[in-house]
């Protein structure tokens, strides 16, 4: 469209200009003595026209001669530029593909744009890592910090690859300083975390955690495991310190003590420290809301504690929660220490026949041994001996058999 208005305007004035022409009959004298010129006006004007043509075409070529250099400047780094971003495009496939070699070698064929260059060598240093180059790697992240802007690439590309070589002080280090210039990553919290996994530094790995956390970072089941692992190497780091214990359970939150595994952990830890009286409030709070088989058997060993009084409790669990064979099975040791053979054999013989177990089949030969009954305490051996895995391993307890 803009071409038709621009040809109808150049016809217009074409014509318009014939029809002036056509009705000028003026002259134009021109005296250069002792010669003169007489040319008409219409004539002078079109010498005038071309003139200005010319000249306008000779400044044209003038400037266009002497910018040549600029141009060709320009030409050959854009040139330069469209060959890097090839190449660092082309790195970038091949590291994708996995083809490593090539990405590091590609990745090369960008350092010539000064612009691409930052970003050209993280790339290579990727690849070098996965070839496990290591000297390469390290130039390669070194030559990286030397380009403006690829600060925080660097550092971040550092600690990633830390954590990948299992050097979790370098990862962690690395992390610290891109923190400390401000930067709050979601993915440097997430390498944080698995460098303080590997160094076993739990204590800011749920610190790390509880701010993944918060920005649903992570999958609920992955902080679930990571939240176990952690708490139970903290309780078996201090089981000989109650103060210790005291103080790592009071930190806990009230949704992460609805966990069942640090719970367990945690009762564990009191009873080792020679207070298993706050073991056995810890597993009774959690039992008066939910069941949890690995508790009822913990519970069911905290010898230290008055057995009348655990038994209580159980009986009352039985009530609630019916009749679980681990639960039936504790109610069984908690008779026995109590000298009620009866009821113990009762309880006993009732968890075998819900469902037959190594421990309750060794708790109940235990109980015979006790009783004076060889031949049945025989029987309940051998049944123990060919029993398949205990029910109790399948819900994260050891079994555990003592006399009753």
């Amino acid at each position: 469209m803009r071409r038709v208005i621009w040809s109808m305007l150049v016809v217009s004035a074409a014509v318009g200009l014939a029809m002036l022409m056509r009705f000028n009959h003026g002259n134009v004298a021109v005296l250069w003595p002792p010669y003169r010129i007489d040319v008409s006006v219409n004539l002078a004007v079109l010498m005038l026209v071309i003139v200005f043509v010319m000249f306008h075409l000779l400044l044209a070529a003038l400037s266009n001669a002497l910018n040549l250099p600029a141009r060709v400047r320009e030409y050959r780094a854009r040139r330069r530029r469209e060959t890097a971003l090839a190449g660092l495009r082309d790195s970038l496939l091949a590291l994708f593909e996995g083809r490593f070699g090539r990405a590091e070698r590609l990745a090369q064929s960008a350092l010539s744009d000064r612009t691409l260059a930052g970003a050209a060598s993280l790339v290579a240093a990727r690849a070098a890592h996965r070839m496990r180059e290591t000297e390469r790697r390290d130039r390669w992240l070194e030559s990286a910090g030397e380009e403006p802007g690829t600060a925080n690439a660097r550092l971040m590309t550092a600690a990633e690859l830390a954590v990948e070589d299992h050097r979790p002080s370098d990862a962690v280090s690395a992390i610290e300083t891109l923190q400390a210039g401000g930067a709050r990553h979601i993915h440097a919290l997430r390498i944080a975390l698995r460098a303080h996994d590997q160094a076993g530094n739990w204590q800011a790995a749920l610190h790390a955690l509880r701010q993944i956390e918060k920005r649903d970072a992570l999958h609920p089941a992955a902080i679930r495991g990571l939240k176990i692992r952690a708490y139970r190497a903290l309780f078996a780091a201090r089981h000989d310190d109650p103060g210790a214990v005291q103080a790592l359970y009071a930190s806990i939150t009230a949704a992460d003590r609805g966990i069942d595994e640090i719970v367990e952990a945690a009762a564990q830890a009191f009873a080792a420290a020679g207070r298993p009286e706050q073991a056995a409030r810890i597993v009774e709070q959690a039992l008066e809301t939910r069941f949890v088989a690995s508790l009822v058997s913990l519970y069911a060993q905290l010898d230290a504690v008055s057995a009348r009084e655990r038994l209580r409790s159980a009986e009352g669990w039985r009530g609630r929660y019916g009749d679980d064979p681990v639960l039936l099975a504790g109610l069984g040791r908690l008779c026995a220490a109590q000298d009620l053979w009866g009821k113990a054999e009762e309880f006993l013989l009732l968890a075998a026949g819900v469902a037959p177990q190594r421990e309750t089949h060794l708790l109940l030969a235990q109980l015979y041994e006790r009783l004076g009954r060889e031949r049945e305490a025989d029987e309940r051996y051998r049944l123990a001996a060919l029993a398949g895995p205990d029910a109790i391993l399948s819900r994260g307890a050891a079994p555990r058999s003592s006399t009753p």
